[in-house]
């Protein structure tokens, strides 16, 4: 199985109760990642900082956490169960360039290990601002 995954973001609609993490979270790059997955025929998938790693439709609250340095090794074994859970085989991640929000590396570190971790490829895939797609 192959995923097409993105980290979170920090822009989130702020309505009351819970939503679908693909209309909590405030983003082009989500939306897109996830556009092209459906495309590929692909799973989709969100690392958020707190839930660990969830689909599109994971009905999450409103809520403001950033991934810590030290929240790393334990959220690593959480998204590898998720991994092996899915049957991933092989991990696109879709990130911006580090350049640009230094905080990213966090996420993809997460992702790299876990999918060592449940024994899948990861491929990295630099997602432009203007949502074109570039390997890196």
């Amino acid at each position: 199985m192959v995923l097409f995954a993105t980290y979170c973001s920090a822009d989130k609609d702020g309505a009351a109760g819970d939503l679908p993490a693909i209309e909590r979270y405030i983003s082009d790059r989500i939306t897109g990642v996830c556009a092209n997955a459906q495309t590929a025929q692909a799973r989709f998938g969100i690392l958020s900082g707190m839930y660990g790693l969830i689909s599109a439709d994971h009905p999450l609250p409103y809520y403001d956490h950033l991934l810590q340095t030290e929240q790393i090794e334990a959220m690593v074994k959480t998204v590898q169960d998720t991994l092996t859970e899915w049957k991933v085989t092989e991990v696109r991640w879709f990130s911006v360039a580090f350049e640009m929000d230094p905080n990213v590396r966090r996420y993809r570190d997460v992702m790299e290990r876990a999918a060592t971790g449940a024994q899948a490829s990861f491929d990295l895939t630099l997602w432009e601002p203007t949502g074109t797609l570039g390997l890196i």
